[in-house]
C-alpha cells in the first residue's frame, strides 16, 4: 500500500492542509495514524492540544513551531515531538508552504502522566484584572445581576487570591447609558440624581453580598472624567475608519427625541424578539433602531418616523481581520465565540457604529451641546482607562471580564475595535467569561420592567452567604436558568449552607470527648488515607475550574457540596473507631484530618462564603483570608480552636 503526497487531495483542517496517509483503517493493527500536512505561506495553522503523541516530520520549508511557551525553528529533514495536551501551532512566515508528515498515537499512560504535570496551579494567571461591566444605575440590583457576572467574578477574583495570586476586582456604575436617562424621563427627575441615588444603592448591594471592590469607577462623581474620556475620543477621532455621516435616524416628534437604546423598542429583525434599540438581548445581534419592527417610542409610545441626524460613525469592518486575529489568541466562552464569529461571517459585513448621538445626557464632544458621546462608546473608553490606570498603578497583568453574552457585541467587537482605531490593545482583556440570564417565573429580570426579587430585600432577609450561595448555585452559565419567585424570596436556605453549619456545628461534641486541642497524627488506616488523598483531589478540581476557560462557578458549588458529603461521611464511619482504646494512634489521626478538613474548607468555601469561612479561620487560630495550599499541611499538634465549633454565636 502506498501513499503520494498530492495537494489537490487535501482538505482545510487545524487552519492548514491535511492529506490522510496511513493508519488502523487501511492497516489493521496499526498503532499510529498519519497524515501528510501544509502549512501555506505567510500563515499560522490553529493553536490546539490533544491527548495522542505526535511527531512533525519536515519534508519541506521552514517554519516556527511553538509548543507551550517555547518556539523552535524547523526545516527539512528535522522531527519533533509533542507531548499529549501541550498547545501547539506551527508559523510559516516564509514565502513557500511548509511541508510536514505527522504520525500520532494514543499513550493513554503518557497522557495520564501529562494530566499530572500539568497541575492546575500551575495554569492559573500571575496576576489578574477582573473586571465587570458596570450596572446601569436606572435602578436597584436584582438577583439576575448578582448571579449573572457579579457574585461568579467575586467567586473567581477570591479564589484566585488565596491561591497567592494578586486579583483586582474593577467596576462601576454605568451613569451614562441612555437607560439613566429615560428612567428620568419617566419619573419626573434627572439624569444626574437617578444616576447618583441608584448609583449609591448599587454599591450598598454589591458591599453588602461581600463583593469585594478593588476599583469603583463612578463617571458621574468623577469630575475628571469627562476630560479623560473626551482625550480618548480626540485619538480615536483621528482614526481614518471614524467618518462623519448623516443617517435616516428613529425620532418621536412628540417628545422631540432622537430613539435609540432605551428610548427605542420594537421587534428584533433577526430573531423577532422584543428588543430595544441597537442590540437585541435576545440573539445578541447588533441593530440600528429604526430597523426594529414596529419601532415605538419608550416615552410615549408614539410610532416613530424618521429624520436625518449627523454624527460620528466608526467603520467597524476595517478591523475585521484584526478582530479574528484578537479572536484567535484570546480566550472567550464558546457561546460568545459563536456569536462573533456569526458577526465576522456575516456576507454584509460588521455594520458601522455611530459614535455620537443627539441627546443632552453623556459626555459632551465637540461644539454642539446636543452632540454626547454614545453610552456604549462612552462605557469601553471607560474600561480602557480603567485598566490602563490600573496597569500604571499596580503594573501587567491578565484581564478577566466577566459579563452577560448580552453584551457580547459591545465587549467583543466594539470594545477591541476601538482600542484598535486608539492603538490601546494592550489594554483589552485576555479572556472573556459569560453569563445568560436568569429568569424569574419562566421571564428574564428586568430593573425597567419592574419584574425582579431585588437583591437588597434578599440581603436583608437572610445571611449573605446563603444568598450568595444559591446563586452561585443557580448561574446561568452557559444557558438560561429560571428560579420562582417563592424560590428567589427563599434563597437562604441552601443544602449546602444548611449541611455546612451543621457538620461544623458537629465540632463541639468532638472537643467535649476528645479533649480541646488538635491532636498530631499517629498511625493511619486505608480509610484515612483516602479521605487525605479526597482533600488534596478536590483541590486539584477547583483549581482546575479557576481557569477562565474552564470557569464554573456551578461546578464550584457542587465540588464543595460532595467535600462537606465527603467529610460527613468520615465523621459516621470514623465515630466507632473513636471509642476503641487500641485505636488510640489511629484516633489521633483521625481528629487531625477532621480539623484539617476544616481548614480545607475555609480556603475552599471562602471565595463562596467568605463570612462562614473567616469564622472558621479564627476559630483555627488562622489569618482572616485563607491560603489555598497545594499540599495540605496539618493543623500544629497542641492548636486549640477559640470555641468548641465554629458557629456564629462562639465567634
Amino acid at each position: 500500500m502506498t501513499r503520494r503526497f498530492d495537494r489537490d487531495l487535501m482538505t482545510w483542517s487545524y487552519e492548514m492542509n491535511l492529506q490522510s496517509l496511513l493508519s488502523g483503517e487501511d492497516i489493521p493493527g496499526l498503532p499510529f495514524g498519519s497524515v501528510f500536512g501544509s502549512v501555506p505561506a505567510r500563515s499560522t495553522s490553529k493553536r490546539h492540544s490533544h491527548q495522542d503523541g505526535e511527531v512533525f516530520f519536515v519534508l519541506e520549508g521552514e517554519a516556527v513551531v511553538r509548543i507551550g511557551d517555547e518556539e523552535r525553528t524547523l526545516g527539512k529533514g528535522e522531527a519533533v515531538y509533542l507531548t499529549p495536551f501541550t498547545f501547539h501551532e506551527i508559523r510559516n512566515e516564509s514565502d513557500e508552504p511548509f511541508d510536514l508528515i505527522s504520525v500520532y498515537w494514543d499513550n493513554p499512560q503518557a497522557a495520564a502522566t501529562a494530566l499530572d504535570e500539568l497541575h492546575p496551579r500551575g495554569q492559573l494567571p500571575q496576576s489578574v484584572r477582573v473586571f465587570c461591566p458596570p450596572p446601569t444605575p436606572n435602578g436597584g440590583l436584582h438577583l439576575g445581576h448578582l448571579a449573572g457576572p457579579y457574585v461568579r467574578a467575586d467567586l473567581f477574583a477570591r479564589a484566585l487570591r488565596s491561591a497567592g495570586r494578586p486579583a483586582r476586582y474593577v467596576t462601576g456604575t454605568d451613569d451614562h447609558q441612555s437607560y439613566v436617562a429615560a428612567a428620568a424621563r419617566l419619573t419626573g427627575s434627572t439624569p444626574a440624581a437617578v444616576s447618583g441615588e441608584q448609583g449609591d444603592r448599587i454599591v450598598r448591594t454589591l458591599r453588602a453580598a461581600g463583593v469585594d471592590l478593588a476599583r469603583t469607577v463612578r463617571p458621574g462623581t468623577d469630575p475628571q472624567h469627562a476630560h479623560r474620556i473626551r482625550d480618548w475620543f480626540d485619538r480615536l477621532a483621528a482614526s481614518p475608519a471614524v467618518r462623519v455621516r448623516t443617517e435616516p435616524t428613529a425620532y418621536c416628534a412628540d417628545c422631540d427625541l432622537s430613539l435609540f437604546q432605551a428610548f427605542a423598542r420594537g421587534t428584533c429583525p433577526s430573531c423577532h424578539a422584543s428588543s430595544d434599540g441597537e442590540i437585541c438581548e435576545a440573539c445578541a445581534r447588533p441593530n440600528q433602531a429604526r430597523e426594529l419592527v414596529d419601532v415605538r417610542c419608550r416615552i410615549c409610545g408614539g410610532a416613530a418616523v424618521e429624520r436625518e441626524e449627523t454624527g460620528l460613525w466608526l467603520d467597524l469592518g476595517q478591523y475585521t481581520g484584526q478582530l479574528r486575529a484578537f479572536l484567535t489568541r484570546t480566550t472567550l466562552s464558546p457561546d460568545l465565540r459563536d456569536v462573533v464569529e456569526r458577526l465576522l461571517d456575516d456576507p454584509l459585513g460588521l455594520p458601522p457604529y455611530r459614535l455620537t448621538r443627539t441627546t443632552t445626557w453623556g459626555v459632551p464632544v465637540g461644539d454642539d451641546p446636543a452632540q454626547r458621546l454614545d453610552a456604549w462608546a462612552d462605557l469601553a473608553l471607560t474600561f480602557l482607562d480603567a485598566n490602563r490606570t490600573e496597569t500604571q498603578e499596580h503594573g501587567p497583568a491578565d484581564t478577566a471580564l466577566f459579563l452577560g453574552l448580552d453584551n457580547g457585541f459591545y465587549y467583543a467587537v466594539l470594545l477591541p475595535a476601538l482600542a484598535f482605531a486608539t492603538s490601546t490593545e494592550e489594554y483589552l482583556p485576555t479572556s472573556y467569561v459569560t453569563n445568560r440570564f436568569l429568569h424569574l417565573d419562566g421571564a428574564k429580570f428586568s430593573t425597567s420592567r419592574g419584574h425582579a426579587v431585588w437583591a437588597d430585600d434578599a440581603l436583608a432577609g437572610a445571611d449573605p452567604d446563603a444568598v450568595r450561595l444559591a446563586l452561585l448555585r443557580t448561574a446561568p452559565e452557559g444557558r438560561e436558568t429560571t428560579v420562582s419567585r417563592a424560590t428567589a424570596e427563599a434563597c437562604g436556605d441552601d443544602p449546602l449552607y444548611r449541611a455546612a453549619h451543621a457538620w461544623l456545628g458537629g465540632f463541639a461534641a468532638l472537643a467535649e470527648r476528645h479533649g480541646p486541642q488538635v491532636p498530631g497524627t499517629g498511625a493511619w488506616t486505608d480509610a484515612q488515607r483516602e479521605f487525605y488523598r479526597s482533600l488534596q483531589s478536590v483541590t486539584q478540581q477547583l483549581d482546575g475550574l479557576l481557569l477562565p476557560a474552564a470557569f464554573s462557578a456551578r461546578g464550584y458549588v457542587r465540588l464543595l457540596d460532595a467535600l462537606v458529603a465527603r467529610a460527613e461521611e468520615f465523621r459516621a464511619t470514623e465515630e466507632p473507631l473513636r471509642h476503641l482504646r487500641s485505636q488510640a494512634e489511629e484516633i489521633r489521626t483521625s481528629l487531625a484530618l477532621e480539623y484539617l478538613a476544616a481548614k480545607v474548607f475555609a480556603a475552599l468555601a471562602w471565595p463562596v462564603l467568605p463570612g462562614l469561612a473567616e469564622r472558621v479561620q479564627r476559630w483555627l487560630g488562622l489569618p482572616a483570608v485563607p491560603e489555598r495550599e497545594t499540599a495540605w499541611t496539618f493543623l500544629p499538634s497542641g492548636t486549640t480552636p477559640a470555641s468548641p465549633a465554629p458557629t456564629e454565636e462562639s465567634i
